[in-house]
């Protein structure tokens, strides 16, 4: 089950595998800890770089990190493994069940494995639940209780050549949905130039065309599930957002329908084929590099447009939480709470350019110079957003993607492809409450 994510990873680690390789082998650095007479000991399961990986796998604060370690006399050692590997490595990690790793990165899958987490409130200081977004806890919750810390700021956002804007009088980027598809067609010329691009290839996972349609379907004043857990999407909003996916058809770079990942559209967009596509936070650094991209000095960012009902986005739900079978839950804690410290959050912004968790580390006048998305993440961030995480989300993403690739290819309408994804996602869930 490692596919979740693999459509929103991938695009910055083709030029950091050697890197990443050495990392793995040096878990926390040795200058760091006296580790033969440390008191607390605790381990921690994460990703590798260039993925969002913690101090002492990542080189950033690595000085205030031996410095808590000192304070503390704990000792923390790292199974840093690679992105594709890292769900696999949870699950094995809590099938053992004997031992295994304190703390654990988690990337939307906290419905899987929450029955092997431990809650986290009300053990939380009220001043770091307050400074992350209302629609922070959606990613990182499962029936009521809270699993998981988010550790760096993933929404989907706008991105826009301004170049072209300019060419053709454009006077920004676009507001609302009519604005979105008048302006795709606005941008589309016949030299192999278009107003937009999505990677619509991949139905299954965050990033994949099931999840950027919830936001639509947000944006249009719909929800995926009901009181009673059962879907609710097969309404007038939820065709209105696939309707909207339709309309932008004409306007869209037309390898979009086979585009797997991600990085295919990114492709396209930073080579100037696509004026606007949604992406990723991550996707601000990759862009400024002049051998790979047309677009250093050219790259426009915004929230994304707002729908009938209002403004919305998805996230990738990238957390910490504490595995249920830890043998110090309360230092597990502390660790994760120096992870959100804002001073380690801003050195994270600085030194990796992964976007800090907290609203105040967002809004530092210096990590919004350093990387100018920060704040158009902070103002996305203030609109709800939710990504309808479930324990079968692969299964329920692949079956709505499905549909939803159908009515694309013009095999069905959008209300047809929504009422057949309805019954089948009901049939999954169904599945789910009889095991």
């Amino acid at each position: 089950m490692q596919r979740n994510r693999l459509t929103r990873r991938t695009l910055v680690q083709g030029s950091s595998v050697a890197a990443a390789a050495a990392v793995a082998q040096r878990a926390t650095p040795d200058a760091l800890i006296d580790s033969a007479r440390a008191t607390t000991r605790l381990s921690v399961l994460s990703p590798l770089p260039p993925d969002p990986a913690p101090p002492g796998v990542a080189r950033f604060a690595e000085d205030l990190f031996g410095a808590w370690m000192g304070d503390r006399d704990t000792r923390v050692t790292y199974n840093a493994v690679r992105w594709p590997d890292l769900r696999d490595e949870i699950a094995s990690e809590f099938d053992a069940e004997n031992g295994g790793p304190d703390v654990v990165y988690m990337s939307g899958w906290i419905p899987d494995f929450f029955e092997s987490l431990a809650p986290l409130v009300p053990d939380l200081p009220t001043d770091l639940l307050s400074d992350l977004p209302a629609s922070a806890r959606n990613g990182v919750s499962w029936n009521g209780n809270l699993y998981g810390v988010p550790y760096t700021s993933s929404l989907l956002t706008l991105f826009y050549n301004v170049a072209v804007f300019e060419e053709i009088g454009l006077p920004g980027p676009p507001t609302t949905w009519d604005e979105l598809k008048t302006y795709a067609r606005e941008l589309t010329f016949g030299d192999d130039r278009y107003g937009w691009v999505m990677n619509y290839g991949a139905p299954y996972g965050v990033g994949g065309v099931a999840s950027h349609w919830m936001a639509f379907l947000q944006q249009a004043g719909g929800t995926m599930y009901g009181p009673d857990g059962f879907p609710v999407f097969n309404d007038e909003p939820g065709i209105e957002a696939l309707q909207c996916l339709i309309d932008l058809l004409p306007s869209t770079v037309p390898e979009s329908l086979s585009m797997i990942g991600i990085i295919d559209a990114t492709t396209a967009f930073k080579q100037g084929r696509a004026a606007m596509m949604f992406n990723w936070p991550f996707m601000w650094r990759d862009a400024q590099d002049p051998v790979t991209s047309d677009l250093p000095g050219k790259l426009g960012t915004a929230i994304l447009p707002a729908g009938p009902v209002g403004m919305a986005s998805i996230d990738g739900a990238d957390a910490w939480s504490i595995s249920a079978l830890s043998g110090d839950p309360d230092a597990a804690l502390e660790l994760i709470r120096f992870y959100l410290d804002p001073d380690v959050q801003k050195r994270q912004a600085l030194e990796t350019g992964w976007l800090p968790a907290r609203a105040s580390v967002l809004a530092d006048p210096e990590v919004q110079a350093a990387i100018p998305h920060a704040a158009v993440v902070l103002d996305q961030s203030q609109y709800p957003y939710s990504s309808f995480l479930t324990p079968d989300y692969d299964a329920v993403t692949q079956a709505i993607g499905e549909e939803i690739q159908r009515a694309l290819a013009g095999e069905k309408s959008a209300a047809q492809a929504l009422h057949d994804a309805s019954d089948a996602v009901r049939v999954i869930f169904e599945e789910r409450m009889l095991e």
